[in-house]
């Protein structure tokens, strides 16, 4: 949580799209014990649900992932009947425009040896 109410008590757009207020009422992460899965809710995005581990294992990390997605989105609808937002030009609705579409993000970190 303060990670993040740092970050958007310095960052004006988001605070101008109204990212700010109500802080932190309806806003948590949600993780597996191992932390690598979470479910980020109402942070800048709406749902924001991440797949993540140290080590080479792409293909574990997608899998999770998928498997996540699915279940989410089936718990989604359980609750409230509905699913995920699906506009057939923009693809999936996001409150930020980068992220219309799949809404997907890959990041690998490496760290280099300085000398």
């Amino acid at each position: 949580k303060q990670w993040y109410q740092r970050r958007v008590r310095g960052d004006r757009n988001l605070i101008a799209a109204g990212m700010e207020r109500d802080w932190p009422e309806g806003r948590g992460i949600f993780h597996n014990k191992d932390k690598t899965f979470l479910v980020w809710v109402n942070e800048e995005d709406q749902t924001r649900i991440i797949s993540m581990q140290k080590g080479g294992d792409v293909r574990e990390v997608f899998s999770r992932l998928a498997n996540g997605i699915d279940a989410v989105g089936k718990s989604v609808k359980a609750a409230s009947g509905k699913d995920f937002l699906l506009d057939p030009k923009y693809g999936y609705i996001h409150s930020c425009p980068t992220n219309l579409g799949t809404g997907m993000r890959a990041a690998r970190e490496e760290r280099a040896a300085v000398r």
